[in-house]
């Protein structure tokens, strides 16, 4: 049976538009659906010319799941545009993060083939009322034990927050069919991916990596260009210094982009780029490892669950539970 540092390798080499040759399909399907890349991985191999190369039910499944994808995908679009109308109505220009900006770019016609969970929106604070309102009066509605709000009829969530300002270049002005957004800098975008993953959800102790996400920043340092030493000048601290450098290297170690040398200067960096590698390749005896960061990351949060706490402890026990043992996408 193939390893999970072998499916790992072969599902990103497809990725990259380069299959390995002697791969076992079923465990890199297995871990493409897990990671949420199986259109990207079809998208890819089909824009190098290597579709043709595919077992035919190897490619029959990737392009059902890539069209079923697209399908989705333009009603994640027209749901989105239908949005933006409606708060550029009210005067207001959202701010468009992760998803929404390849979605919203996109010609018509086209869409991107990565698998977007849920529309991100933000806004000025002061405008926030007004956008949730505004929301509102196009049916959509806070879903219980989630930050979102939808409506039945729509393929995803749509996630409304206030923007802040990070320090970088401001937010570049777009226009596209009489609809009106801010699309963050690369920098931003990026910063905003990294954040999320790394301190947010604790990926850079648990020692976990979020491969789509690490997908997306490749792409994004490839189309716009990313400033890497702008980023590592942001960080507030040496904590987030070294969990930026730390996603740096595993992006430069599975996809090839360019980073500035420094990067795996400190040893502290080097020890967490090799664990999050090693425990992603070695599921199984890589757990000790696993376990050990859940349990600093976990005791960090519940250090800091005094408002969760008030709401009972119950629920404190669940989010714990769903924060720890729950791998979502991660690997």
């Amino acid at each position: 049976m193939i390893s999970r540092g072998d499916a790992l390798e072969a599902l990103v080499a497809g990725l990259r538009g380069s299959p390995t040759d002697h791969t076992d399909w079923r465990a890199v399907i297995a871990l493409a659906n897990h990671t949420l890349l199986a259109p990207d991985l079809f998208s890819s191999l089909a824009r190098a010319g290597q579709t043709h190369h595919l077992p035919q039910d190897v490619r029959e499944y990737l392009q059902f799941v890539h069209d079923c994808n697209r399908e989705r995908n333009l009603r994640l679009r027209t749901q989105l545009r239908e949005g933006v109308a409606a708060l550029n109505s009210r005067g207001v220009v959202p701010f468009l993060l992760k998803g929404a900006v390849p979605l919203f770019l996109s010609p018509a016609g086209q869409v991107p083939s990565r698998m977007t969970s849920d529309l991100d929106l933000a806004v000025e604070p002061p405008e926030e009322a007004i956008a949730r309102a505004c929301l509102e009066e196009l049916g959509y509605v806070d879903v219980v034990g989630a930050r979102g709000m939808a409506r039945q009829q729509d393929a995803g969530m749509l996630e409304l927050r206030t923007s802040r300002a990070n320090g970088f270049d401001p937010p570049k002005l777009v226009q596209r069919d009489g609809l009106r957004v801010k699309i963050p800098s690369a920098q931003s975008r990026a910063l905003h991916w990294m954040v999320h993953d790394l301190l947010k959800e604790g990926d850079y102790w648990r020692g976990r990596i979020d491969l789509r996400h690490l997908h997306d920043l490749a792409r994004l340092a490839e189309s716009d260009g990313v400033d890497w030493t702008v980023l590592q000048a942001s960080m507030s601290d040496r904590s987030a210094r070294n969990a930026l450098d730390t996603q740096l290297l595993a992006l430069h170690h599975f996809f090839g982009t360019r980073i500035p040398a420094k990067c795996a200067q400190r040893p502290m960096v080097r020890f967490q780029h090799w664990r999050r590698i090693f425990t992603a390749t070695h599921p199984i005896i890589g757990a000790p490892l696993r376990l050990a960061g859940n349990l600093v990351w976990g005791t960090y949060q519940f250090s800091r669950a005094y408002g969760l706490a008030r709401r009972g402890p119950s629920d404190l026990l669940r989010r714990t539970a769903r924060t720890l043992f729950n791998p979502r996408t991660k690997i």
